[in-house]
């Protein structure tokens, strides 16, 4: 990895109904040229604040990154709404929202924006990518969520309504349960990277490993003794993997 200059930018999008999305982008000091994105995305009750740590290792590999805090997307969120508001639906309008503005920027190539997400915002980035298709160049997800529309008919059948102390609006539980989310994600037919704990309590790691037969070019990695979410050498190697995956493929 170089030594080069970070820049680091306080960015906003707007959404249809004028809610605003609040974010930050990591820039390699390259002038002159349109740059390789990854737009990563926060897990559930999260925010981009508890990622923004891996900014700097992108942008130093010549890779812009953005973060941004999902509407109603954790109590900390920077951006507009509330946890009551926020859906699987919700959020996945705010990332196509925060891909489009992020093509418009001039020092983004539009034809070389990756998809980042960990947990809930992994599973985000599955469903949008299915929706988009060549739109985003390939796929990065760490320990994604896909057993929420599983965990959302339990907690819809026996009335609950809060995840992690969490309370959630009514309408989480009743669009997330409906999700097929190994019928719609193939729909994407980019490379695949997923990257997973051994010993995740909160995600098991077979929910990736399906996955893997679901998409057509998927590779899994895994992190022996890792949990839900990285820290110390876990986090620099799911970070490096990520990396290095990212520009085999700019």
């Amino acid at each position: 990895m170089s030594n080069t200059a970070v820049t680091i930018k306080e960015i906003t999008f707007t959404k249809k109904d004028g809610s605003v999305i609040r974010g930050r982008i990591y820039l390699p000091e390259k002038r002159g040229q349109k740059l390789p994105t990854v737009i990563f995305c926060h897990g559930f009750g999260s925010n981009y604040r508890e990622l923004m740590h891996h900014g700097e290792g992108f942008a130093e590999a010549g890779i812009c990154c953005l973060f941004f805090d999902f509407c109603g997307g954790g109590p900390q969120s920077l951006s507009d709404g509330t946890m009551e508001e926020m859906t699987v639906a919700t959020e996945c309008g705010d990332l196509r929202t925060v891909m489009a503005g992020a093509r418009e920027l001039d020092f983004v190539d539009p034809g070389r924006i990756f998809l980042q997400g960990e947990s809930m915002g992994g599973l985000v980035c599955a469903l949008v990518a299915a929706e988009c298709g060549e739109a985003v160049r390939a796929l990065v997800l760490w320990y994604p969520a896909f057993g929420i529309p599983e965990g959302a008919r339990k907690r819809y059948e026996a009335g609950g309504r809060e995840v992690f102390g969490l309370r959630l609006g009514e309408a989480f539980d009743r669009e997330a349960k409906e999700i097929d989310v190994y019928g719609t994600i193939p729909a994407y037919r980019g490379p695949v990277l997923m990257i997973h704990g051994d010993q995740d309590s909160i995600v098991p790691m077979g929910y990736s490993e399906r996955a893997l037969s679901a998409y057509g070019e998927a590779r899994l990695i895994v992190i022996p003794g890792a949990g839900h979410g990285y820290d110390g050498a876990d986090s620099v190697a799911a970070r490096e993997r990520s990396i290095s995956f990212i520009r085999e493929r700019i």
